[in-house]
């Protein structure tokens, strides 16, 4: 026979579950201090690889709420896709001479640390996470940048 948990809404799961951690004496993920003292971030550049109607659009929003530069299908330098395809044949860094954008009040150029909607549908059909060499392209270029897999 299933628990009573199943039939539960959320707030009153949430509710047996901060309950049952406090009889425990369990301190809860967002009352630890533990990264007060020290900022947490990704290393950049954030390269979300995805395909079509995979909430690219959602995630780059996201960024931008948190004051992060990102950019969803193109910048001032044109569509994402074609220029990191583009820099792949060529063996450039995936984001060279595609990754600046204008800030929607201020002209000033600035350089995006965020991407996604990063393929191209096609023709010519093109996504880093598929096509032979994408990855790697990506991982040569930037050792240290975060790959970020959008579902």
């Amino acid at each position: 026979k299933p628990s009573s948990t199943r039939y539960q809404t959320s707030e009153e799961f949430m509710a047996d579950y901060i309950s049952l951690k406090r009889k425990h004496n369990i301190s809860l993920p967002w009352e630890q201090d533990k990264y007060k003292q020290d900022k947490v971030t990704l290393p950049r550049p954030i390269i979300g690889l995805n395909f079509p109607k995979s909430a690219t659009t959602t995630m780059s929003k996201y960024f931008q709420c948190a004051g992060i530069i990102s950019a969803h299908t193109s910048t001032l330098d044109g569509r994402i896709g074609i220029c990191m395809m583009e820099n792949h044949l060529a063996d450039k860094p995936p984001m060279d001479g595609c990754s600046t954008r204008q800030n929607y009040t201020d002209p000033t150029e600035v350089k995006v640390e965020v991407v996604f909607d990063i393929g191209i549908e096609g023709p010519p059909c093109y996504y880093a996470s598929v096509h032979n060499g994408g990855l790697e392209n990506i991982a040569k270029h930037y050792p240290e940048g975060t790959i970020m897999l959008v579902t």
